[in-house]
């Protein structure tokens, strides 16, 4: 199958998938927030901080070890498979013990029950998490859509049953527990058929592997280290409902995108370390993909910061209406973000995971500081603190990552999406000011004026597209022609 067949095939399977799972995210959102408070949010929110780091710590960057190998050995991996089983089992028996000064930390006693039966997840994530990419690297798209679409509906109405039965809060614990479960021995049945692992650990023959996966671990726990210090400062200094709060406006911009920076990544990524001995083409596809990425997030992102009150009120009721500025922030802060956060792939693509963590250091740099003085201000501050930061890491990222790997011109690289932020950014700010007006209140119902507010947004951002971006539509109605 040629390599545009197998975007193709595998773009609209990841897309299928995602679409379902970004449909189930949300529902589950919208349901639980009519059941549970803000707190609730914010305790699950510090729990996932804590898992995640520690998954970090534990991953050693095998699976970006096996995304660049080209063909890895049976011994091999079934050695790097023993050596993160262990120490995932390791990090479990210590976020175990540590769960009482953690719920001591915050004030949460809740939170000394609650971590370590959410923590279970990180065994699970053991047994399926390289296999995972074994099945990335076969191109088994269709297999990874079906395994995502049965997991988040099953877990969708897990989370529904629990919340109406009373559980609270347990709701999110155990319906999250339950779809990891089932994710990760999905992976490992279905894995196992194109890579078995044995009883075998020869540590001195993945040694050069793991030195290589160590950076991309380092890159990892920095990483997320920096995304997720804002959530440890707000719920240490402001209270877990104020974190609640900020969560559920962070998560929404971001799940609303992560349909799109899924599906590309989960395909760009195989397509690109595929063809990593011809620079020319992996700059060539990288770019296809910053338009692609482009293209597709930015009239996302200016549609939910023009729409926020609106969106937050639909989704989430009026009890969380506080959040609505804060997802107006954080939209366009991943407005900055989508078009960036694939540059980490031609780090792995030319096999130089260390300019990754080199980036994330300085991410951490300017982070700590901003996230620290903003947070002593508000809410508020600190979201408009990360905006700040994602236009200075942009840059960073572009001096430490591009121009040591496929160097580019920044005109090249803008090219790909200038018309497109040239008409979105100015229609957007004119119309959610005009929305201020009571101009487009004709009617009584608040849901009716917001129908009429949406037909109108899109009949004219459609008219602009035609006027303005008739190039760019030729040129994805062409390729996925072609």
């Amino acid at each position: 199958m040629s390599d545009k067949r197998i975007a193709l095939s595998g773009g609209i399977w990841t897309s299928l998938s995602t679409a379902v799972v970004m449909l189930a995210q949300v529902l589950r959102i919208v349901i639980l927030t009519r059941f549970l408070g803000k707190s609730d949010f914010g305790i699950v929110s510090i729990i996932n901080v804590m898992i995640g780091l520690c998954t970090s710590f534990a991953d050693l960057g095998f699976a970006s070890v096996i995304m660049y190998k080209k063909k890895m050995s049976i011994n091999d991996f079934s050695t790097l498979y023993w050596i993160q089983m262990i120490i995932f089992d390791i990090i479990y028996g210590l976020l175990f013990l540590l769960s009482p000064f953690i719920s001591r930390f915050y004030n949460e006693p809740i939170l000394t029950t609650l971590i370590p039966i959410s923590s279970l997840s990180i065994i699970f994530l053991g047994i399926g998490k390289l296999y995972d990419n074994v099945l990335l690297k076969q191109y088994k798209f269709k297999l990874l859509a079906l395994r995502n679409i049965v997991t988040n509906i099953l877990s969708l109405f897990l989370a529904w049953w629990l919340a109406v039965k009373g559980y609270g809060v347990y709701s999110l614990i155990y319906s999250t527990l339950f779809q990891v479960a089932i994710y990760n021995i999905w992976n490992f049945i279905s894995g196992f058929k194109h890579l078995k692992i044995t009883f075998v650990f020869k540590f001195k023959s993945v040694l050069p592997l793991v030195k290589m996966g160590l950076y991309q671990t380092y890159t990892h726990i920095a990483d997320y280290f920096s995304s997720k210090l804002d959530v440890l400062i707000i719920g240490k200094f402001l209270g877990t409902e104020a974190l609640g709060l900020y969560d559920l406006s962070k998560e929404l911009v971001y799940k609303l995108v992560y349909f799109i920076r899924s599906v590309v990544s989960r395909v760009a990524l195989p397509m690109l370390t595929n063809c990593n001995e011809n620079d020319e083409m992996v700059k060539s596809r990288f770019l296809i993909v910053t338009k692609t990425v482009a293209f597709m997030c930015f009239p996302i992102c200016i549609t939910v910061a023009v729409f926020s009150t609106d969106i937050v009120r639909i989704m989430y009721g009026e009890k969380f209406i506080e959040a609505a500025p804060l997802v107006l922030i954080f939209s366009l802060v991943t407005l900055f973000t989508s078009i960036s956060s694939y540059f980490d792939m031609l780090g792995i693509a030319k096999g130089r995971t260390e300019l990754n963590f080199y980036y994330v250091i300085y991410r951490v740099i300017f982070t700590i500081p901003i996230i620290i003085m903003t947070s002593l201000i508000s809410i508020k501050a600190v979201a408009l603190g990360h905006l700040l930061l994602a236009i200075i890491l942009f840059v960073v990222m572009w001096k430490v990552i591009v121009k040591r790997t496929y160097p580019m011109s920044p005109k090249e690289y803008i090219s790909q999406f200038g018309r497109l932020a040239f008409v979105m950014l100015p229609f957007g700010t004119v119309y959610y000011l005009f929305m201020q007006t009571e101009c487009l209140n004709l009617f009584g119902d608040p849901i009716l004026n917001v129908l009429l507010n949406g037909l109108i947004y899109v009949l004219l951002l459609a008219l602009l597209g035609f006027a303005f971006l008739k190039k760019d539509i030729m040129f994805f109605l062409d390729m996925v022609k072609n």
